[in-house]
């Protein structure tokens, strides 16, 4: 390294080259980075070169993550295009002799086995009896059979890999015959061709189907509406886009395939319908516990309220993800969602992983996931968390817009359908023209505090979601006053002008008063028309659309399922209307993505400020482009 004396520096004999990076949790207090850290923010003479630092700091990524000074931020893309190929060499050279080691058979103690096979013989002879005793007098099989037994396959599925090497057996035979065949077929076919090409058969696909569709609640002309909103919301972002040339179609055709698959298979497919709809009830009933626990603590409430339907859901909710975070179910569950869409979109790890667990987590806590890289993201990175964090909702405030609308099965649709739609249209905007520290690895660190047992979880969760109900009602009961304020403002103007609304609405206070959102929403009709919803609904859509942006998606589904309540609206306006509103993208949303993500990363708040309102836009639009496509087929 090197040694100080009255500010001056001589170098000496080279740190030896590491044969493994040092572990994640020590990457920023290892003494060793704290020495490198001071020494270069101090002053020199000399000039530090490429080599004395590739020589001090082999591994360009243990390098990016250090606190460097201008100087050497400047020259990362030298150390990207020059890595350390000692430690590259031997970092792939310890991983291939850790596979060649792995047993096929047996990869656990044979006492964890034994109580794996236990619980499986167990969950098997359920499922078997399920399926010989749990029918109904007419012989139809019980609802929610289909369900379990899918549960079942995905346990299955889980003891067989946790016990046995699917790579050697599956994977890796898999993988030679499709590097026989398909590699050498596509290999001299171009990216952006392939990619494009089917893009272009998924959007054919997604108008013949809205042409062919049966339905009763809408009509061939507007499921086509929906397909051409499609084409215009995908056709704006590509149009706002940085750099179009930078813009990776992979990411795109896939995102779009993903959606219209899902689409299908929630929307059209009948198995997977009933399985939507028996989680749903599943959803429903539990989330109905939170009453009773409520109803111990006061007698007499009604159901009918906000603080009685929403609220008590909310803090169970929290309580169960924390529990299902202490087992490490989420944990799993985030980073196989991310390794997926990682590899089939082409994203980074870190971006992979936040969109992942955006409508688990919500917004800021996403970010939380990946808080060690979040310092050295780059400017994609950042628009794609926050453009994520907008696009989707949290699973503790599920419960109440379920609660709401009264249809879980919307509500969880819309949820998982907005994943890669966030990640389509923020690299349609912000395509990625760095390089990123994440690129093909997906890891959730541990978090920092860890539950003594699972009691202690649920009570931190409880604890969490008492917290956000105060945040929420606080909010609620803020935003919901002014808003209302400032419509009686709006209303009285135009009121002494005798200026009125041309169809009273008989959900507001002043039926026939002009509103902020009634104005606003003869722009937003113009998208209500693109996401499928006829010309005679789409100002009032538009309406309940700019609601959602100006307050925030509480007000904008509690004014929606008045409107569906009272027959203002058709049940199709009201199906692409729960898509199109289920997201965190309002105004009020900016200010909290900024200010938490700069405490976050102090010294990316500018950027941050830069990206939020773009990022903001880009959520709502993600929220759109999953009604448009799950219109083409309602």
């Amino acid at each position: 390294m090197y040694s100080h004396d009255n500010n001056t520096a001589a170098p000496t004999t080279p740190a030896p080259v590491a044969a493994h990076r040092p572990s994640q949790e020590h990457l920023d207090t290892a003494p060793a980075v704290r020495r490198s850290q001071e020494h270069l923010a101090a002053p020199h003479p000399h000039h530090h070169s490429h080599l004395e630092l590739q020589s001090t700091f082999v591994d360009p990524i243990t390098i990016e993550k250090l606190n460097l000074d201008e100087k050497y931020r400047n020259e990362k893309e030298y150390s990207a295009e020059h890595p350390a190929p000692a430690t590259e060499l031997l970092e792939a050279e310890e991983a291939r002799r850790r596979y060649e080691a792995k047993p096929v058979f047996g990869k656990r103690p044979m006492k964890t086995f034994l109580i794996h096979f236990g619980l499986w013989l167990l969950l098997t002879g359920f499922t078997i009896a399920l399926w010989t005793l749990g029918k109904e007098k007419d012989g139809s099989l019980k609802d929610g059979y289909a369900f379990w037994t899918v549960v079942w396959a995905f346990i299955t599925l889980r003891f067989i890999a946790q016990h046995v090497s699917i790579s050697k057996i599956l994977f890796n035979p898999l993988s030679k015959v499709w590097n026989a065949t398909a590699v050498p077929a596509t290999r001299n076919i171009p990216k952006n061709f392939l990619f494009g090409g089917i893009l272009v058969a998924t959007l054919a696909c997604m108008l013949i189907s809205a042409i062919f569709t049966s339905s009763d609640e809408s009509t061939r002309g507007e499921r086509v509406q929906s397909w051409a909103g499609v084409i215009f919301i995908l056709a704006l972002a590509a149009a706002s886009s940085r750099n179009k040339r930078a813009i990776n179609i992979q990411t795109v055709a896939v995102g779009i395939l993903l959606q219209f698959l899902f689409a299908l298979l929630v929307l059209k497919w009948e198995t997977g319908t009933n399985i939507f709809d028996w989680f749903s009830k599943f959803i429903r009933t539990f989330l109905e516990y939170a009453y009773d626990g409520l109803s111990f603590l006061v007698w007499g409430l009604e159901k009918n309220t906000f603080a009685v339907n929403v609220l008590p859901a909310i803090i169970f909710f929290c309580s169960f993800i924390q529990v299902v975070y202490y087992w490490g179910g989420m944990q799993y569950l985030v980073q196989t969602l991310g390794r997926v869409m990682m590899t089939l979109m082409d994203t980074s790890g870190a971006e992979s992983v936040v969109a992942a667990a955006s409508p688990f987590v919500g917004q800021v806590e996403n970010a939380l996931l990946v808080l060690p890289f979040i310092e050295y993201m780059t400017k994609s990175e950042l628009h794609a968390v926050m453009c994520c964090g907008f696009a989707t909702i949290s699973g503790s405030v599920l419960a109440g817009y379920a609660a709401i609308v009264g249809d879980v099965r919307l509500i969880l649709t819309a949820c998982i359908m907005s994943i890669p739609a966030s990640l389509v249209l923020t690299k349609l905007r912000y395509p990625e023209e760095e390089e990123s520290l994440t690129k093909g690895k997906v890891s959730v660190p541990p978090t920092k505090e860890k539950d003594v047992n699972f009691l202690h979880a649920a009570g931190n969760g409880a604890a969490t979601g008492a917290q956000l109900v105060i945040l929420i009602s606080a909010t609620l009961l803020a935003l919901i006053a002014l808003y209302t304020a400032a419509n009686d403002l709006v209303g009285w103007c135009f009121d002494m002008l005798n200026i009125h609304r041309p169809i009273e609405d008989p959900t507001i206070k002043h039926p026939d008063w002009v509103s902020i959102a009634f104005i606003l929403s003869y722009p937003f009709s113009i998208m209500a028309w693109f996401l499928g919803i006829s010309w005679e609904q789409a100002r009032t859509a538009g309406e309940i659309m700019a609601e959602k942006m100006v307050v925030n998606e509480f007000f904008a589904y509690e004014h929606l399922s008045k409107l569906n309540k009272t027959k203002v609206i058709n049940a199709r306006t009201f199906h692409v209307l729960a898509f199109a509103l289920c997201g965190f993208a309002n105004i009020g949303s900016i200010g909290i993505q900024v200010s938490a993500l700069g405490a976050i990363s102090p010294s990316r708040k500018q950027e941050l400020a830069q990206l939020a309102v773009s990022a903001m836009l880009l959520g709502t639009m993600s929220t759109w482009l999953t009604a448009a496509v799950a219109g083409t087929l309602l």
